[in-house]
């Protein structure tokens, strides 16, 4: 199959592919170093340092486009092998979800118009 047809038919896949089936996903393994996940209405940045104990403590601060100067913030303690999954207020389109297993933070956005940095 040569480059073009390839290219082509990769082009093809996407295009057809949902929108409400996106999920993007940043992962963490190192504390106090963040990454951000941006949908077509929310973005948010995560990072997470340890806490008391073996937790992990996550922050996630996000801003949605209809109050861009309003910065919310979630704060959660980790434990190894939490997994917990919420949508934001006012914002139902996107699933989220807060997975810790050892050392490794990831975070999974689900729906609506997704993409990470």
């Amino acid at each position: 199959m040569s480059f073009k047809i390839a290219t082509a038919a990769l082009l093809t896949a996407l295009a057809a592919a949902p929108a409400t089936a996106m999920a993007d996903s940043i992962t963490l393994t190192v504390p106090a170093t963040g990454a951000s996940l941006h949908s077509e209405s929310v973005d948010m940045n995560v990072y997470f340092t340890d806490a008391a104990g073996s937790a992990y403590e996550v922050v996630a601060t996000y801003v949605s486009d209809s109050a861009p100067d309003q910065p919310q913030r979630l704060i959660m303690a980790l434990e190894d092998g939490d997994d917990v999954s919420f949508a934001l207020p006012a914002h139902p389109e996107t699933l989220y979800n807060f997975q810790r297993k050892g050392g490794i933070l990831t975070v999974t956005s689900t729906g609506g118009d997704a993409a990470t940095s």
